[in-house]
């Protein structure tokens, strides 16, 4: 009797550990069909109009929302449909600028010595995302993305999101400018 219970012992341990290297393979199988670079980044890229409005002084002067509008759910699943915003686990800027177009009377970006950038929804209040520091180029402001506290993963799972500009001038200048905002957001998914 003992020795047939040991052989069953033995054959159900053989099952057991042939089933978990076989599972295993399943697991590495899966891990290798999935076609998702991890992390990977959303580009968003539109035209605004701002009413440019500087001084030479050490005030910040607060512009009205500039409506972004970001579906991320949307952009996802444009590229990797089955994933969606639930699948992330993090959210954070990569880039942000702003390109001169052109304005109706010839001021361009270096009438802006420091600026700001902050990201809000209807429900959260504003937070900076990105600071540029002696500005002193024509055509393009490059903003350096916050590295403290800078997970916008709630900000984004709303698609009612806006961006406040706040700029300090380096002259004195009045101007209705049009950019071109190009930004990109790193994004981390949770498997």
């Amino acid at each position: 009797m003992r020795k047939i219970i040991t052989n069953i012992l033995m054959v159900s341990a053989f099952l057991v550990a042939g089933n978990l290297m076989n599972s295993c393979s399943k697991v590495e199988d899966l891990i290798e069909d999935i076609s998702i670079p991890i992390p990977f980044s959303v580009p968003v890229s539109f035209d605004a109009e701002i009413p440019l409005a500087t001084a030479n002084t050490t005030d910040y002067v607060t512009y009205p929302e500039i409506p972004l509008n970001l579906d991320l759910d949307a952009k996802i699943k444009e590229q990797y449909p089955s994933l969606s915003i639930n699948n992330l686990k993090s959210v954070k800027l990569a880039s942000f600028n702003i390109q001169y177009v052109s304005s109706t009377g010839g001021v361009k970006l270096d009438a802006i010595k420091n600026a700001e950038i902050y990201i809000k929804t209807p429900s959260l209040e504003r937070k900076l995302i990105a600071k540029v520091t002696d500005n002193l180029n024509e055509t393009i402001l490059s903003f350096t993305p916050e590295t403290t506290d800078n997970e916008l993963l709630q900000f984004l799972k709303s698609p009612q999101n806006s961006l406040i500009l706040r700029i300090q001038g380096s002259k004195v200048a009045a101007d209705l400018m049009k950019v071109k905002i190009d930004t990109s957001f790193k994004l981390e998914v949770g498997l």
